[in-house]
């Protein structure tokens, strides 16, 4: 009884975190594609609900659909990731190819049933394949709905790596765009499929869960994902909206960019720093908490991908150490200035720059090696 209760909880929670989504001013890529995820999980939650139930509501094609519902969630739980990276710039029409898993065991399934309607039935979320059924074909339509999710899972886990090792190539900045929970929570999934693999197919033989608790199980753990993904989902903005196309973040991040076609001669590149230098000083851009590789970029008459060149090469560094680096020089001016001497450091922090106290403290200790209360007091 308690598992229904968890699961009915998590079709009423999936339906009522698109409702909230649904009402930010601005939707998003991502928070599109957020509810799209909402959706269908809630649907495989009452696909799970209806079939624990004496007798399922849902017709049997319906009930095939809900089976193989995680072959479309985790591609979509995927997208969602993968959309970070690229922003606005996601194209529907360039991923349809992700919905095909769940188009073709769905379509199999149901023509099995079609040529013969006693072949496969649910029961308590599991398919009953009868006698005549090989199982060289049970094992056809049941193991991908294991292998597959966890291909995706892996593959987001793969992109939200390389998303943060580019973010300082980027950004002046890491809190808020980092996407850590993001990452917790898909590795917790590739957790929950190394678990749940061997407990599906052993777990009824070994005792260890009964037949009909074993998809309530796998139930009630989507709600609770389903939870802490909406909390946090909902608080998430779209991070690399001004980051254009050509940074690829599914690049692969331990090969050195190449400028061959940048259009920028090493003439040209002195030439550019020298600008750059110039701006930095007298217009002090760095001051700017929410500075970005675009912003600046964009107030020199630059590309993006040329400003991270002339960086790259002229200090042998990324955009994230070449901004922190003015701002912590701009601190430790102002903490040498008696006129300052009234301000807290933590004020003088985020006078110059620093969006949080951790980051403050953890980029100044880096740069200096010392606090900013060691490097006043010395």
């Amino acid at each position: 009884m308690i598992f229904k209760s968890l699961l009915l909880t998590g079709v009423i929670q999936g339906f009522f975190l698109i409702l909230l989504l649904k009402s930010k001013r601005k939707n998003s890529i991502s928070d599109y594609l957020l509810m799209t995820w909402f959706g269908v999980v809630s649907f495989q939650l009452m696909f799970y609900y209806d079939n624990l139930s004496p007798v399922p509501f849902a017709p049997n094609f319906l009930q095939i659909m809900g089976f193989y519902l995680p072959l479309i969630s985790s591609p979509i739980l995927y997208l969602y990731v993968y959309s970070f990276s690229i922003g606005n710039d996601f194209l529907w029409k360039k991923y349809w190819i992700h919905l095909l898993p769940f188009t073709i065991f769905s379509l199999i399934c149901f023509c099995l049933n079609l040529i013969h309607s006693d072949s496969i039935s649910f029961r308590d979320g599991l398919p009953i394949f009868s006698n005549n059924f090989p199982n060289w074909l049970q094992n056809t339509l049941t193991i991908p709905l294991a292998l597959i999710p966890a291909f995706y899972t892996i593959l987001s886990l793969r992109v939200l790596l390389n998303y943060q090792k580019l973010i300082p190539e980027n950004y002046s900045y890491t809190e808020r765009i980092n996407l850590n929970w993001l990452k917790w929570i898909v590795i917790s999934f590739l957790i929950m499929f190394i678990v749940l693999f061997p407990l599906i197919k052993f777990g009824v033989d070994l005792g260890l869960v009964t037949y009909q608790n074993l998809f309530a199980v796998v139930g009630s753990l989507l709600t609770f994902y389903l939870f802490f993904i909406g909390f946090f989902g909902l608080r998430q903005t779209t991070v690399f909206t001004n980051i254009p196309v050509e940074t690829n973040f599914e690049r692969t991040t331990d090969s050195k960019p190449n400028y061959k076609n940048s259009g920028l001669t090493d003439e040209m590149v002195d030439e550019f720093f020298q600008k750059l230098v110039l701006h930095m000083e007298e217009n002090k851009p760095y001051l700017d908490e929410n500075l970005n590789l675009a912003t600046l970029a964009q107030q020199l008459d630059l590309t993006s991908n040329q400003l991270s060149q002339i960086i790259n090469q002229k200090t042998s560094s990324n955009f994230f150490n070449f901004i922190n680096g003015y701002r912590v020089e701009a601190v430790k001016e102002r903490l040498k200035n008696p006129a300052f001497a009234h301000y807290s450091i933590l004020a003088i922090g985020f006078d110059c720059g620093f969006q949080s106290k951790s980051s403050f403290n953890k980029i100044f200790k880096q740069m200096v090696g010392k606090t900013p209360l060691e490097f006043q007091k010395s």
